[in-house]
């Protein structure tokens, strides 16, 4: 196993991309419910269609450059690899961050999931909210505004688990001398420390 490990830079570009995206929807999201906020709104649909537009460029670079194995580890080793990292951190010990195969890609495949159906679901209510209130119909519909509006929300809350979920190992991973944000950012080598230490030993 590899004591560092780089991203391309494609990845780093679609990651600064949903980083910005995503978070803002999430923290825009809290807001627009309240009354006197249509600029929110709008600002919150508009965002929107950019994180759908770098979800799709997301999953399209994951298919041609065969990360998607990566994302979601369908073979036995790494279903077995997923569930030794699983095991391990019940006991106290960080997943292997980086582009490898592992649960801490894993859940990034589950929160690209998330974040898919929750775009979608946004691309959808844009398409079905009248064009007076912001959206792109020629007239109301109630019925699909509803029905989505509650997928939305619900993944939302999905996606609200894994952001703080990815910020908070992230933020572990960067104290035990991980370098996650170098890397990811930046394009440093990221170190896995329990590789570092194995060789040391």
């Amino acid at each position: 196993m590899a004591e560092k490990l780089e991203w391309d830079g494609i990845t780093r570009g679609l990651h600064w991309g949903l980083t910005l995206c995503i978070t803002f929807q999430l923290f825009s999201g809290l807001l627009i419910s309240t009354p006197g906020t249509l600029v929110y709104f709008h600002l919150h649909e508009y965002v929107g269609l950019a994180a759908a537009a770098v979800i799709l460029v997301h999953w399209m670079w994951s298919f041609t450059h065969q990360d998607l194995g990566l994302l979601f580890p369908w073979h036995s080793a790494g279903f077995a690899r997923v569930r030794d990292e699983f095991t391990g951190m019940l006991r106290g010990r960080l997943p292997m961050a980086g582009p490898q195969i592992g649960l801490s890609s894993f859940i990034h495949g589950l929160g690209l999931l998330a974040i898919t159906v929750m775009g979608f679901t946004g691309v959808l209510l844009f398409m079905v909210i009248p064009a007076s209130d912001g959206g792109m119909a020629s007239s109301a519909y109630p019925v699909a505004i509803t029905s989505l509006s509650l997928i939305h929300r619900y993944m939302s809350y999905m996606v609200w688990i894994y952001w703080l979920g990815h910020v908070g190992f992230a933020l572990l991973h960067q104290l035990r001398g991980g370098g996650v944000f170098g890397a990811i950012f930046l394009g440093r080598p990221e170190r896995n420390p329990e590789v570092a230490k194995s060789n040391r030993a």
